[in-house]
C-alpha cells in the first residue's frame, strides 16, 4: 500500500460519516463552555449522541456484513447502501425525536434534524440517480455547521472553521485517492450535505 493510500484510508476512518454528529456536538460544548459548564452533563449529552448517531447505526451495519447481507461495511456497491440507509435514517430520525421531545439541546436537536435530511437527501440521490459520497456529504454539513455557530461561539470560532474546512478538503480528497468515488459523487456529497444544514436552519430554530 502506497503511503498517500495508507494516510486516505486513516482520514476516511477517523471522519467517518456516522462519527461527524459527534464531532459536531463535541465542537458545540468546546466553542460555548460558559454556556455548558457541568461536565457530567455534557458527558451524557455526548454518550447519548455516539449512542443514537454511531454505535447503533454502526452495529447493524457490521451485523449485516457479517451476515453476508451486503458486500463489505465500506458499501462500494449502490445496491449495499439501500438497507443501511434505511436503518441509519431510522436511527437519526429515533435521535432527533428523542432530542426534540425532551427539549434536550436546541443546538444538538438542529444537528440531528439536518443530520436527517442530508441521510434521507443522499438516500433519494442514491436510489435515483447515483451513488453519493457520504463522507464528504457529512463533512459538507459540517462545515455548515461550524459557520452557522461562528456568532454563537464564545471563543474566536475563526481557526475551527478553517480547519473544518480544511478537514473537508482532505476528507474528499482521500475519497478520490482511494478510487472509491467519483469527482462527480464527491462534489455533490459536499453540496448535499451544505445544504440540509440550510435547509434545516429554515425549519428549526436553534
Amino acid at each position: 500500500m502506497k503511503v498517500k493510500e495508507f494516510f486516505a484510508h486513516i482520514i476516511s476512518i477517523v471522519f467517518q460519516p456516522l462519527l461527524m454528529p459527534l464531532l459536531g456536538t463535541f465542537y458545540l460544548l468546546y466553542s460555548n463552555p460558559f454556556s455548558y459548564p457541568d461536565p457530567g452533563e455534557n458527558f451524557m449529552l455526548l454518550l447519548r449522541v455516539a449512542l443514537l448517531t454511531f454505535f447503533f447505526p454502526a452495529v447493524f451495519v457490521g451485523l449485516m456484513s457479517a451476515l453476508k447481507f451486503i458486500g463489505s461495511i465500506s458499501l462500494r456497491d449502490r445496491q449495499d447502501r439501500v438497507v443501511p440507509y434505511i436503518a441509519t435514517m431510522a436511527f437519526y430520525i429515533w435521535a432527533f425525536y428523542v432530542f426534540y421531545s425532551e427539549s434536550f439541546n436546541g443546538m444538538v436537536t438542529f444537528l440531528l434534524l439536518a443530520s436527517c435530511i442530508s441521510i434521507v437527501l443522499a438516500f433519494l440521490i442514491n436510489i435515483l440517480f447515483l451513488k453519493v459520497s457520504m463522507h464528504t456529504t457529512a463533512a459538507g454539513g459540517m462545515v455548515a455547521f461550524f459557520l452557522l455557530l461562528i456568532p454563537f461561539s464564545q471563543y474566536n470560532a475563526l481557526w475551527p472553521f478553517l480547519t473544518i474546512i480544511l478537514i473537508a478538503g482532505l476528507v474528499g480528497t482521500s475519497r478520490l485517492i482511494l478510487s472509491a468515488h467519483s469527482k462527480k459523487e464527491i462534489y455533490l456529497g459536499y453540496l448535499v450535505g451544505f445544504m440540509s444544514f440550510m435547509i434545516a436552519m429554515n425549519i428549526f430554530h436553534f
